[in-house]
């Protein structure tokens, strides 16, 4: 859910997936064995999202491009997603998350309708095979204004077809720090700008069905998008510029996001994480190719995230 230029959760009313990861126990002895999961859940809540970017360097013509900045996106496009997105980790087994330190996770607060987030499990491209590290979360701290609404309803009875979240940051602190390799296992590095540049390429990673309703995928998957300009965000009245941003697929595959993408950690071309995937245009009613995703401005949560954490 391309690679020319470079440059999210989304509750639905409807249902999110409901699936079963298997972990291998990483080097503390920590065993996760299956992902948290609710068949009440399921029938009602779905599109969740995840990013992933690429390293060609952005200008608005070709002009300053330089023929290094191609190669090495050449070689990037070819390394696994993981490597590509080594701070992209799967929590609580239904959503996406970032690493921004050896004990800190950043992802979406309405994750929490879905799972507990009792774990992690980070540096893998597959949350199944038995591969990458798990750690278990000692705490889970939401945004004080945080705000979704109205999941509980039925998407087509009552016609909704946004079900948009404000200030939807989670911060999740783990009993035991990650081990940092800087290829597999990353921390991502916060934006403190409010203002960003519309155009540029952004991307995530994550592990988001494909289709709406269905489960989500084994296989951690990388997107590709821009960043948009303010007003083509503010064409949905849900949209908030104090604490937002929206991005969209580029072609030829247009991306998006889907069940289980939430949470996941946009990021520039320079790998800085500048949002967190939050909901997508027409979200309540289905995942398609070109939808908006909106995702939560990094820039607005620092001074809270530097507050819980002192990152």
């Amino acid at each position: 859910m391309a690679r020319q230029e470079r440059s999210l959760f989304v509750v639905a009313a409807l249902c999110v997936c409901a699936c079963v990861v298997s972990a291998r126990p990483d080097s503390s002895n920590h065993l996760v064995q299956k992902l948290e999961t609710n068949s009440i859940l399921s029938r009602y809540y779905a599109n969740g999202f995840l990013l992933t970017i690429d390293a060609v360097n952005y200008s608005g013509n070709t002009k300053g491009v330089s023929v290094r900045n191609f190669e090495e996106s050449e070689e990037r496009e070819h390394r696994p997603v993981n490597e590509r997105y080594p701070h992209a980790v799967l929590f609580g087994g239904t959503c996406g998350g970032t690493i921004i330190s050896p004990k800190w996770i950043l992802t979406a607060a309405h994750c929490t309708l879905f799972t507990g987030g009792k774990y992690v499990l980070a540096g893998t491209n597959n949350s199944e095979d038995g591969s990458g590290v798990t750690r278990r979360v000692k705490k889970l701290y939401i945004h004080p204004r945080f705000a979704v609404g109205p999941y509980w309803l039925n998407a087509k009875r009552y016609d909704i077809k946004q079900v948009a979240a404000r200030f939807d940051y989670l911060l999740a602190e783990l009993e035991e720090p990650l081990e940092l390799d800087g290829v597999t296992i990353a921390a991502a590095t916060l934006n403190e700008l409010q203002d960003l540049t519309a155009g540029i390429n952004v991307g995530y990673a994550g592990y988001g069905a494909e289709h709406q309703g269905e489960t989500m995928r084994h296989e951690m998957h990388g997107m590709d998008l821009t960043l948009l300009a303010e007003e083509e965000c503010a064409r949905l009245e849900e949209y908030d510029s104090q604490d937002m941003i929206c991005i969209r697929g580029r072609a030829p595959r247009y991306d998006s996001a889907c069940n289980g993408d939430s949470g996941s950690g946009v990021v520039d071309e320079n790998g800085v994480l500048i949002g967190i995937a939050s909901w997508v245009e027409n979200d309540a009613l289905e995942c398609r190719n070109g939808a908006v995703v909106y995702c939560s401005k990094v820039a607005t949560a620092r001074p809270w995230i530097r507050k819980i954490t002192g990152i």
